[in-house]
């Protein structure tokens, strides 16, 4: 019978391809391939052994990080990397670390945009502490990762530790945006560290929490509301729900008191998110990593970091012309189908332009200063489709001069230039000498299993169930089913409506997506 040693030797080549991979799995993997019968318990211990040989000892690693610091001081200067630490009762515990590359943050200073989403998630390993990140935008709109950290739990102290840290990477920053969740420890993090910075919130995790409190049709207009970029558009959808629920006005300015519309946004940012998403992707993107002990953790984002870095330092090198292609593309696509705009000229560059699917909605168009009475064009960058119908009046039109340069070629590359120098693996780092042995933070005993997925919101698709028994009725249908269906309906009562189709004037779907809606020859 296979035994705890047996297990260890032949799992290592699963852990090193999945590090991630739970004992259940590995073991119909070992059992399928071998023809045995193995015990769980055999299999979770043969696991563990498996991976002390490969990456070493949970508690040591938390000293090991000290010696990254060391070989990530020696390989790339400017980096910004710090270990945190504190005593109690006598020992010297793990408490919080921060790394920025310095190709990351001269990356970010001089080929992205100045907005920062800044955001954490929960690690799956022995230490079930946070793992915050900080990310922005670069000029395809890719997530660009500027820094990231670990420390125990989101509380206010751990998050102006690690605002600090950034502070220090990034600098004073007159014209900044940081995008947060729901978080009210960050939040006040960022008002203390930086506090010139515009303070954005992310409308997601605020209508989640606003549709717990308020429910009606006309709560939907709360989307057109964030979405809006001019103050009368949002006014006008407002007063609805102000006269509908007074309650709103109170909620709104008592608990969600930040930044969350368009229109409220600073016009040299130039990014018009109205969601956190960016920090997401990064959670998404490191999510196979988060069960590795803490310094093959670090190494493991940095290599990530590196190789992203290296693949679009590529993809930059073969891109020609002044504005990345991919945008000038959005741009072409959108001047189709703008037969509902009526040209207006005034001057070479001045017109405007009546919205005839919008009750001759009329806005006015500057072209020599980039400017749309819309004000989409002053929040994006981009021509608005009312520049666009004007622009694309005069054949062979170039669209390179009304980009903004965010946009731009050179930008990308500036982006991307920096080179993350590779280092050797952690056998090779230098040693540290202290005159402490620093231990692993203190573990919250917790019953039951270690939870290795979130804890989906009641109002994401597959939240809020419960442990209740599942019992059929006469119809064969079991009551989790039965009442699943009825908050299907409930929700498509409760909250939304359907889209009209600006084309065909038809519910149910989107202009884009009509089939009346195709291409034209202009």
């Amino acid at each position: 019978m296979a035994d705890q040693a047996w297990v260890a030797e032949k799992a290592m080549g699963y852990i090193q391809t999945e590090p991630n991979i739970g004992a259940s799995e590995l073991r119909k993997k070992l059992q399928a391939e071998y023809k045995c019968t193995i015990g769980y318990h055999t299999v979770n211990k043969g696991k563990e052994r498996a991976k002390n040989s490969l990456y070493g000892t949970w508690g040591k690693s938390f000293q090991s990080l000290l010696n990254f610091k060391a070989e990530i001081d020696k390989r790339s200067p400017g980096s910004i990397v710090e270990v945190d630490v504190k005593r109690e009762r006598g020992e010297v515990h793990f408490r919080r670390f921060f790394m920025a590359l310095k190709p990351c943050i001269d990356g970010f200073l001089a080929g992205c945009r100045p907005y920062v989403s800044v955001d954490s998630t929960f690690l799956t390993g022995k230490w079930n502490g946070q793992l915050a990140a900080c990310t922005t935008l670069d000029g395809q709109n890719w997530m660009f990762p500027l820094a990231f950290g670990f420390f125990a739990t989101e509380t206010e102290d751990n998050w102006i530790w690690f605002m600090q840290q950034l502070h220090r990477a990034i600098g004073h920053l007159q014209t900044l945006a940081i995008c947060t969740d729901a978080c009210k420890g960050l939040e006040n993090a960022v008002k203390i560290v930086f506090p010139q910075a515009e303070q954005r919130e992310c409308f997601r995790h605020l209508m989640a929490n606003f549709k717990k409190k308020f429910h009606g049709d006309v709560f939907g207009r709360m989307w057109p509301v964030a979405k809006a970029y001019r103050l009368e558009t949002f006014n006008y959808h407002m007063a609805k729900i102000f006269e509908a629920e007074p309650a709103v006005s109170v909620y709104l300015c008592t608990y969600h008191n930040l930044k969350w519309m368009r229109c409220d946004f600073n016009t040299e940012i130039k990014c018009d998110y109205i969601h956190n998403n960016l920090a997401e992707c990064f959670n998404s993107w490191i999510k196979g990593t988060k069960e590795l002990p803490m310094d093959e953790l670090a190494d493991a984002i940095r290599e990530k970091i590196m190789i992203l870095v290296y693949r679009r330092r590529r993809i930059g090198e073969m891109l020609q012309g002044e504005i990345l292609p991919a945008i000038i593309q959005q741009i072409n696509n959108r001047t189709r189908q703008l037969d509902h705009l009526v040209v207006g000229r005034s001057t070479g560059e001045s017109c405007e332009v009546k919205d005839t699917s919008k009750n001759n909605l009329r806005h006015v168009v500057k072209i020599g200063s980039r400017e749309c009475t819309c004000l989409e064009w002053q929040h994006t960058g981009k021509p608005c489709e009312h520049a666009l119908a004007f622009l694309i009046e005069t054949a062979d039109v170039n669209f390179h001069p009304y980009v903004h340069e965010y946009y731009s070629v050179s930008r990308f590359r500036a982006a991307y230039a920096g080179e993350i120098e590779p280092i050797t693996d952690k056998s090779q780092w230098p040693h540290v000498n202290i005159d402490f042995e620093m231990v692993p933070p203190v573990l919250k005993s917790s019953v039951g299993r270690r939870r290795k997925q979130r804890i989906k919101s009641c109002l994401e698709e597959g939240g809020g169930g419960g442990s209740k028994r599942k019992k059929k009725d006469d119809n064969g249908k079991t009551n989790s089913q039965e009442g699943g269906e009825k908050e299907k309906e409930k929700e498509k009562k409760r909250f939304g409506s359907k889209n009209r189709c600006k084309e065909c004037g038809i519910l149910g779907h989107r202009k884009a997506t009509c089939k009346q809606n195709e291409a034209k020859k202009r």
